[in-house]
């Protein structure tokens, strides 16, 4: 009982992080990136750590269907970040 309680916890403050503080600027990336803009150092930095951070609560996926709906929409929102970024950089030194 105890570590099912231990879990959900776990559960709740890590969607609380990333609802609170870690969606929103990773939105604000996306926006920028998709409207034309570079894409920084620092960013595709927070992007690969957010990316170990997640799949190190891998394990709480089939416990929380709240969890594998974070997964899944972060997943799909830094490919679309990173696919972005790709194809600014390709406008940028293939299409003069």
């Amino acid at each position: 009982m105890a570590n099912i309680l231990e879990t959900q916890g776990v559960i709740q403050v890590v969607l609380q992080e990333y609802a609170n503080h870690k969606l929103p600027r990773l939105i604000l990336i996306k926006d920028r990136v998709q409207g034309g803009e570079h894409i920084y150092d620092e960013e595709l930095t927070y992007l690969k750590e957010l990316y170990k951070e997640i799949n190190r609560y891998g394990y709480l996926i089939d416990k929380s269907a709240e969890f594998m709906e974070l997964y899944i929409n972060l997943a799909s929102l830094c490919r679309s970040i990173m696919d972005s970024a790709i194809e600014n950089e390709r406008r940028q030194y293939f299409d003069v």
